[in-house]
């Protein structure tokens, strides 16, 4: 879970680890890329306003990197533009949920990325 604002950062955490998940936070871009490197996650969730590499950086760089390239990526952003959502998904990101958002859809979204996973 990559989010600049520690408050939705510690509720998506707690609220992934409340239903069997393990969670790994980061502040930033920066620490997201250094973590996803050294935990590969099953998924990265992802903030888009965030300070030194915005979201779309983060995005960029794990899906040009052959080892992270396959690790599915859910954009969780304050932005609604239609061009933000069309430009994640073009990057490769897998899912885009605008915020404030309900829990029960993040949740179920979730699953069936992971669940594809295997």
């Amino acid at each position: 879970m990559v989010d600049d604002d520690a408050i939705v950062r510690r509720f998506i955490g707690e609220l992934l680890h409340s239903h069997g998940y393990d969670v790994h936070l980061a502040e930033d871009g920066e620490t997201a890329l250094r973590q996803v490197g050294e935990v590969r996650p099953a998924l990265v969730l992802l903030d888009l306003v965030m300070p030194y590499k915005d979201g779309f950086e983060v995005l960029n760089a794990l899906k040009h990197d052959p080892a992270t390239r396959e690790i599915p990526v859910m954009i969780l952003s304050v932005r609604d533009r239609e061009e933000d959502v069309v430009k994640g998904l073009n990057l490769g990101a897998d899912d885009y949920m605008r915020k404030p958002f309900s829990t029960q859809e993040l949740l179920a979204r979730v699953r069936k990325i992971l669940d594809r996973q295997g």
